[in-house]
């Protein structure tokens, strides 16, 4: 059962990048972050209304999760569908997934104060020159150094989110976390979605004259409902039936996937782009074989307090809008 739903959790994250792209062609960026993040939120929101009663909120989580949602889930929900709506393809930025566990080592260090060990050092560095040559083959596609940067601030928002919740909230169980993220990341991006003049300044306005399609409906739907939905919480189970470490296994799957889609779309892969995506995975299998897991204490008056634990699973804020909140312990363990 648990390899099923690693499956189906690398089916949906790994589809998702060619569904995005499709979707562009209708919606704008501001839109589309809206409907994913709060059909999302509808999914994952209905399974803490059943257990509603085993957790509660409290005020400085609040202001955490605020600042978090603001912070890290809204700005990559944006930033992934427009430059996906640029046109160079969505397989090239599938595979910026595999730098996200390489960027958490990486700003592990200032936000927890944790060193990485000589072999993630090793990897993160590694990782970098890799992604470097990803760097170039987009030049040579023609993409500008300002939208290559765009496309770094989604595994890099991933990374502060899963470090960040990690170091202040890793106490809140999944579902209120998720939710909570993605309803307060949605709200944060009505008034912008809101301005029209806004979004013509931004260049964000989205397709003029576009025809709303069934299909970029259904699309939206299940990026929304099954991607940052249902597959939160098949993901949660597997975390919790199998570890942390066999569900982290779908960072190696999702790129490989999405340059599998491009292929099928007919799209250009490079072999500087598959030397890059699999040096990129041989440093993630470097920095995971044999090393640790940084864990924020639960207790607030000691969170400088860390615990060694197996590797974290860590997926894609743009997928799922919250990535460490899948860390957290089973709500049945929280009064």
């Amino acid at each position: 059962m648990a390899h099923l739903a690693c499956i189906f959790c690398c089916l949906v994250w790994g589809s998702s990048f060619i569904l995005l792209e499709r979707v562009t062609h209708v919606f704008a960026p501001v839109e589309i972050g809206i409907w994913r993040m709060m059909s999302g939120a509808a999914v994952v929101g209905s399974f803490w209304w059943l257990r509603r009663g085993q957790f509660r909120i409290e005020r400085r989580d609040a202001f955490y999760m605020l600042l978090a949602a603001v912070a890290f889930t809204a700005p990559p929900q944006v930033v992934q569908a427009y430059v996906l709506a640029q046109g160079y393809g969505h397989s090239f930025f599938g595979t910026m997934v595999a730098a996200i566990p390489l960027l958490t080592i990486l700003v592990s260090f200032p936000m927890l104060g944790i060193l990485p060990t000589g072999r993630e050092l090793v990897g993160v560095l590694g990782g970098l020159v890799c992604m470097w040559l990803l760097v170039e083959d987009g030049v040579h596609r023609g993409m500008s150094l300002g939208l290559l940067a765009l496309t770094f601030v989604v595994p890099l928002a991933s990374a502060l989110s899963n470090t960040f919740i990690k170091w202040k909230l890793a106490h809140v169980p999944a579902a209120p976390l998720t939710t909570t993220l993605l309803v307060a990341a949605s709200f944060a991006l009505l008034p912008l979605q809101l301005s029209t003049p806004a979004l013509e300044t931004l260049h964000i306005a989205g397709p003029v004259n576009a025809a709303v399609t069934p299909t970029a409906v259904v699309y939206l739907l299940l990026l929304g409902v099954v991607g940052s939905g249902i597959s939160t919480m098949v993901f949660i189970w597997m975390i919790l039936q199998k570890g942390p470490l066999y569900a982290g296994m779908t960072t190696y799957v999702v790129p490989v996937l999405a340059l599998l889609w491009g292929t099928v779309d007919n799209e250009t892969i490079s072999p500087r782009q598959m030397l890059a995506i699999a040096g990129v995975l041989a440093m993630v299998a470097l920095v995971q074989v044999g090393s640790r897991q940084i864990v924020a204490s639960a207790n607030p008056d000691k969170s400088s307090e860390l615990i060694a634990e197996p590797q974290f699973a860590i997926v894609p804020t743009h997928v799922m809008s919250a990535p460490a909140a899948l860390a957290s312990p089973p709500e049945s363990q929280v009064a």
